[in-house]
């Protein structure tokens, strides 16, 4: 194929998670690059990264649909690739998540390996920012990495997509070290784009037929958006992703930090669509949650990091709503700062050494937690 294709992005229209759908959907989303065989060589051994962020039915939109999964082992097995799913869920065992949200039959129907994330491969982060990171190191068992990811909002980070699902890939209780490490959000983007770029996974797709809004990317509302999206460059690929749900390229973290380094496929004037193009496919109203403030573009853009991280102190809390909590100890085991406590059986939160991670918000089985201004 002549050319550099590598920040091409393709999008094309799927309405509903059907089988049959998906897979023409999915051949006429690779077509700009000659099909799945452009990426998938004969026997090669191939990792779908999707997001499993937790075990819920894939009717909530908190995770990649199993369907599309389905569709894609079809497709890599199709060319002669040896299909395994395998994630770091935020909260519960991979085989745990893979069961509730609908993967199990995945594995069962088309042959593909569950692979979970238990060996570490060390890794130090290339951004200046000093941390090392256990990736996977099932991640050095195959030959090509696939990054199916949800589109959906995000708290912290604006929205997650591409680059924000290879956290996934990082290994055990490190996830809440480098969220304490790193409690701002243009920081922590810093170290996400480091891992997305360590992986480098040769091919990223994003689920956007049924997204989220709201406040994602666990308690957001699931939005009808009918579309799929490709590339194999993530960063591109979330710059598509946000400018088809109003997000500029400062209210996204990790496109932010990428502009930053002076990384390609940040423009999205600049990027090269197939399929539908970008202002036909635009999700209208799309509800962006607490990091699209107005003021967040403006403030972020300076380069005085001490009137960035002003801004950044006005960012909502965490509350817990004591008649949802169960105490079930989940938003403590995953704290990152250990600021939560339990009194009379119910969650407390410490205000005033909160890093406003939201890791508690995201990961309550209960949707116990919300966020509140200062």
């Amino acid at each position: 194929m002549p050319g550099d294709q590598s920040s091409l992005v393709s999008i094309v229209r799927c309405n509903r998670y059907h089988l049959e759908d998906l897979r023409s959907h999915l051949r006429e989303l690779l077509n700009p690059w000659g099909g799945i065989e452009f990426f998938v060589k004969p026997g090669a051994k191939v990792l779908l990264k999707p997001n499993l962020l937790t075990g819920v039915p894939p009717e909530e939109a908190v995770t990649t649909h199993p369907l599309l999964l389905h569709a894609l082992s079809e497709a890599v097995c199709s060319a002669g690739g040896k299909v395994f799913i395998g994630d770091g869920p935020g909260r519960d065992p991979l085989e745990t998540a893979a069961k509730l949200c609908g993967i199990e039959k995945v594995i069962q129907e088309t042959g593909a390996v569950l692979l979970p994330f238990k060996e570490e491969l060390t890794v130090p982060l290339g951004s200046g920012t000093n941390s090392i990171v256990p990736l996977a190191g099932e991640l050095k068992q195959v030959d090509l990495v696939i990054n199916v990811a949800k589109l959906k909002t995000h708290t912290l980070t604006g929205l997650t997509a591409a680059v924000k699902n290879m956290y996934g890939c990082v290994v055990g209780r490190a996830k809440n070290r480098l969220h304490f490490e790193h409690p701002l959000p243009l920081d922590f983007a810093q170290v996400l784009l480091d891992i997305y770029l360590a992986i480098k996974p040769g091919l990223c797709i994003i689920d956007a037929v049924i997204a989220m809004e709201g406040t994602g990317p666990r308690r957001g509302r699931p939005r009808q958006a009918g579309l799929l999206l490709a590339s194999p460059d993530g960063i591109a690929l979330d710059c598509a992703a946000a400018a088809l749900t109003g997000f500029s390229t400062e209210q996204v973290a990790t496109l932010a930090a990428a502009r930053r380094r002076g990384l390609p496929g940040t423009d999205p004037a600049q990027l090269r669509i197939a399929g539908i193009p970008l202002e036909d496919a635009a999700i209208k109203d799309f509800d962006r949650g607490a990091a699209a403030d107005r003021v967040t573009g403006l403030l972020a853009r300076l380069p005085v990091s001490w009137l960035r991280n002003l801004h950044y102190r006005r960012r909502p809390f965490p509350r817990v709503d004591s008649i949802k909590c169960s105490g079930c100890g989940i938003c403590l085991k995953h704290c990152p700062p250990q600021i939560i406590r339990l009194d009379r059986n119910r969650a407390v939160i410490d205000r005033h050494r909160c890093i406003r991670c939201y890791c508690c918000q995201e990961l309550c089985p209960r949707g116990a937690v919300d966020l509140f201004p200062r």
